[in-house]
């Protein structure tokens, strides 16, 4: 059987020169089913018609076939290139272009858009931070638990102590009907550091957000039921106080200063219940509760202040509750 042919000189300038023509389309044409006498046939008429260019055509052909492998290699050498389907036309595709404004844009809201960056300049003496973040000079707690009794020290949990047991005897001489409440005693120190240790632990293993019943369960971890029983649980969450209502002492910022990096939002505290001040903000995932202004520092997410948002009041002067008198205070 013969599986090739010559070209003709047709053929052999339109694989030379037409672009169109890929390396598949001359496999095609040289491939053949024919027997070898009828191969032999072909090749006689051909060398009749093309006058005697038998020679002419199998040099441009070897010629071509070294051409196409030189190219080949030197293209596997500098990045692989693939080769479109059959009957298909290559068109490169265009670059994106940016049209480069040709001076400053300014929006409606009259900020203005630099066309070439603005050069830093000496930061002003307001904006310079004197005093390094984090604890304050003469503060090295050596462990943990050190650093937490900064924050809580004796005197902290003893005016939490005071309050939550105040609290209690409220809903004591509320719900008289209760039996639970009216025999539950006062709480004790340890139970109020069980407490605030327990809410720090179910934080630090992500399993606040979970219900209570799953917490106290066999599958929940053992520190857990081992703190504090259910029922005394459920209670102290419902009656822990960490201030008075007259004072707002905050013991907080006597140990930590702020980075630079300070920002004032708005938050929703989610709340159904009946309260003078509760908003309603269809766009937040509770829609109900009690908006509060939070100063946090972005770096170690520690919150310095909030102040929670009642309204106009009469006592206030106007423009208390903006944005800028807010960041102010």
């Amino acid at each position: 059987m013969c599986s090739k042919r010559y070209l003709t000189d047709k053929e052999l300038e339109e694989a030379l020169y037409d672009s169109d023509l890929y390396m598949d389309d001359i496999n095609l044409d040289l491939q053949s089913s024919d027997s070898e006498s009828d191969c032999e046939t072909r090749v006689e008429k051909q060398v009749d018609a093309n006058d005697g260019n038998l020679a002419n055509s199998r040099k441009s052909l070897l010629e071509y076939e070294e051409s196409s492998s030189a190219d080949e290699t030197d293209s596997d050498d500098d990045q692989d290139i693939v080769i479109p389907a059959r009957n298909t036309r290559r068109r490169p595709r265009p670059l994106a272009k940016i049209d480069k404004p040709k001076s400053d844009m300014k929006a409606p809201s009259g900020t203005v858009w630099k066309k070439s960056p603005m050069m830093q300049k000496r930061r002003f003496a307001a904006n310079v931070m004197k005093t390094a973040p984090g604890l304050k000079q003469g503060i090295k707690p050596q462990t943990p638990l050190e650093a937490f009794r900064l924050f809580f020290n004796d005197i902290t949990i003893e005016l939490i102590l005071l309050y939550t047991n105040q609290k209690l005897q409220a809903i004591k001489d509320t719900e008289t009907r209760s039996s639970f409440l009216q025999k539950s005693r006062n709480f004790q120190k340890e139970e109020i550091l069980g407490f605030i240790g327990f809410l720090i632990t179910a934080g630090a293993y992500k399993d606040n957000k979970d219900p209570v019943d799953e917490i106290f369960s066999e599958e929940g971890l053992p520190i857990y039921r081992a703190t504090l029983a259910k029922h005394r649980f459920l209670l102290l969450l419902k009656c822990i106080r960490f201030d008075d209502k007259n004072t707002r002492e905050d013991t907080f910022p006597k140990f930590l200063n702020p980075s630079e990096s300070v920002v004032i939002d708005e938050e929703l505290i989610t709340f159904h219940g009946r309260c003078k001040f509760r908003v309603f903000i269809p766009t937040k995932p509770g829609k109900y509760g009690i908006e509060a202004n939070v100063l946090c520092d972005s770096e170690n997410y520690y919150c310095f202040a909030v102040e929670p948002y009642a309204g106009k009041c009469e006592n206030q002067p106007k423009g208390y509750n903006s944005g800028p008198e807010v960041v102010k205070r």
